[in-house]
């Protein structure tokens, strides 16, 4: 393939700008004009401008079928290549997405900064001479300093390119590809009627959700009073960096808040939405989002639904929501999810990697022999046994006729949500707040001293993970010394060296800001913290690190490989992934007459035994329909 580099420049204002507007919204807007853009054809090329006109004549010359195409901030030169031009590549690349990869998802991957860290020179682009002007009421000197700045970015691009692709994982390329194109080659449709429906029902049902509080206006306005209510929920508080050292991370636009409005629990839920005064539920945004996406009629992906995924944008290398838009945690049945709609002549299979997180766990932990990976690989139910021991008699998983049905969902679902949530060192109090909430069953109001009682149970039941000095926590926790500047040392299959634990694929969790902290007396901590504790710096202040936080970290790294892995065979068979919610990939399968034969391809490669874990059982669930759904 041919690497070509492209850089657009475009018209913007002060009511047209992308710090006022999403990606997707300010790209298919009927007022977005390019003014031109930079593009160098091949490595042996420098970069040239051209404007508009000029553009517009050579892009269609192209052939883009054997095109490698290289822009730093990829779903925005690339969603306008497709939506304004037609072009579509043979594969797409954003270096801005490799920066995060190898650098961390806790450093600012802006060009003017990557380029300031590597030694380039800061970008000359006149921003401010053209802000609120078409290309033809600029002077030739201000169109000439654009076509300047945009050469030169092109130049620092390719080169930022070519530094990154010496560490840069080549199964990756296909990975970050997959990725890309859900945004800029949309495909899916969504059922406008029902996302009006959404919008109206939340906005009845937020009224309903404050009065059921039950919590005076003084508890919410009041940080700690505000804390102290999420922890009672067993949500742990993440904090950011305060004049007098940190602070809890409770502010409208800190992403800690952002997350609690898309909690799965309505009472966490309610409490964020309540804190920060909301006009509006993220429900309700999410529907007229997307109401408005598939409204768009301004080019070449009309009516389509772009997913906007940010590549490696979470610690553990798994994607995150990004364009202001979260694609990842549609709610599983939920109407919001079934609002999106196969593109025409296709199929949805949602195909979900049936407790992954579960199984690598064991596997890490206690080898293919674990207790719950043997009744697994029996095709045995993994949860029911657990549960038995919380209450003393046989729990099972009940017919649809059962008469005891509800009840042994209940009782159940304990057991699945103990095996789910103390592998990675649940306490009671959020087992019991999560047992309310109903995320693993029908709902369960557990005493503390029940939940206290479930936990213990859990504990013992897996020494391999939960032994005080020779289980997986306490390894992890070891481990965190050696993360912070120790020798190599190979762990399981990972690789712990220069402040990374390096996965088999060759990608990298980035721990090089882990330190041991002493508190000083105006900090506040909990007793078994005064005298220190470990902490690793993200984008938005500290978190608190500790033995079974390390393993979830790890759990979800390897999770992630083996899905991404099984992403790159599913698109080297010729067929799109649309949506990747971490362990599920989205796959739209042709209405052919062999859609079985379809979906059985794609399934057999989400079970494919991982070569770097032998013996670890993997399964999968799959639906096909029209709708986004199960």
């Amino acid at each position: 393939m041919i690497p070509v580099v492209i850089d657009y420049e475009t018209f913007y204002s002060d009511d047209y700008t992308l710090s006022k507007m999403t990606t997707e919204s300010y790209i298919r807007d009927p007022r977005f004009e390019a003014h031109g853009a930079a593009i160098k054809w091949s490595q042996n090329h420098n970069a040239k401008w051209y404007d508009e006109k000029e553009l517009r004549y050579v892009l269609a010359e192209h052939d883009w079928s054997d095109t490698f195409l290289i822009c730093w901030h990829y779903q925005f030169d690339g969603l306008i290549l497709n939506h304004h031009y037609n072009v579509r590549p043979k594969m797409a690349n954003c270096p801005m997405s490799m920066a995060r990869l190898l650098l961390g998802s806790h450093v600012s991957v802006a060009l003017d900064s990557i380029r300031k860290q590597f030694g380039f020179a800061p970008k000359t682009t006149p921003y401010g001479l053209f802000k609120g002007k078409h290309w033809n009421e600029m002077t030739p000197d201000v169109r000439q300093q654009v076509a300047d700045g945009a050469c030169d970015e092109v130049e620092s691009i390719w080169k930022l390119f070519c530094l990154f692709a010496k560490n840069f994982p080549e199964e990756e390329y296909q990975v970050l590809n997959a990725v890309l194109r859900m945004f800029t080659e949309p495909m899916l449709r969504a059922d406008v009627e029902l996302l009006a429906l959404i919008w109206e029902r939340e906005a009845a049902g937020k009224d309903i959700r404050a009065k059921a509080l039950g919590i005076a206006e003084s508890e919410l306005q009041s940080a700690n009073k505000f804390v102290a209510l999420l922890e009672a929920e067993g949500v742990e508080i993440e904090y950011k960096n305060g004049k007098n050292g940190p602070i809890p991370a409770i502010a409208k636009n800190d992403d800690f808040v952002r997350n609690l409005l898309e909690d799965e629990n309505d009472r966490i839920r309610g409490l964020a939405e309540a804190r920060i005064g909301a006009k509006s539920t993220l429900m309700q945004t999410r529907a007229e989002t997307m109401g408005w996406m598939a409204q768009r009629r301004s080019g070449f992906t009309d009516g389509k639904i772009p997913f906007y995924l940010r590549y490696s944008g979470a610690g553990t290398l798994r994607p995150s929501g990004g364009d202001k838009f979260n694609a990842l945690n549609f709610k599983r049945n939920s109407d919001l999810r079934r609002s999106i709609l196969a593109p025409e002549g296709y199929l949805l299979a949602p195909i979900d990697s049936s407790q992954i997180e579960f199984r690598v766990a064991h596997y890490l932990a206690g080898g293919p022999d674990a207790p719950p990976l043997r009744k697994l690989a029996r095709g045995e139910d993994p949860y029911a046994d657990l549960a038995s021991l919380f209450y003393n008699e046989r729990i099972y998983k009940p017919a649809h006729d059962d008469p005891r049905k509800a009840e042994m969902e209940a009782k159940r679902g304990c057991g699945k949500q103990g095996h789910l949530m103390c592998i990675y060192g649940a306490a009671a109090p959020k087992y019991k707040a999560t047992a309310k909430a109903g995320l693993y069953g029908p709902s369960v109001d557990l005493t503390m001293e029940e939940s206290e009682r479930h936990v213990t149970i859990c504990r013992d039941q897996m020494p391999w993970m939960c032994a005080k000095n020779t289980g997986y926590w306490a390894q992890a926790s070891r481990m965190l010394a050696r993360l912070a500047g120790g020798d190599e040392m190979q762990w399981g299959p990972l690789t712990v060296k220069d402040h990374k634990l390096i996965l088999p694929s060759g990608i990298a969790m980035i721990y090089d800001t882990l330190e041991y902290h002493h508190p000083d007396e105006t900090e506040e901590v909990r007793e078994f913290e005064m005298g220190g504790y470990w902490r690793v710096k993200t984008r938005h202040g500290w978190k608190k690190m500790w033995g079974s936080k390390l393993v979830q970290n790890i759990c979800e790294g390897v999770s992630r490989v083996i899905v991404s892995q099984a992403m790159v065979r599913i698109t080297r068979m010729g067929y799109r992934v649309l949506n990747w919610p971490y362990d599920e990939l989205l796959v739209p399968i042709p209405k052919d007459g062999k859609e079985q034969w379809h979906v059985e391809r794609c399934v057999a490669e989400m079970k494919r035994e991982v070569p770097w874990l032998p013996g670890l059982p993997l399964d999968c669930d799959v639906h096909i329909g029209e709708r986004y759904s199960k």
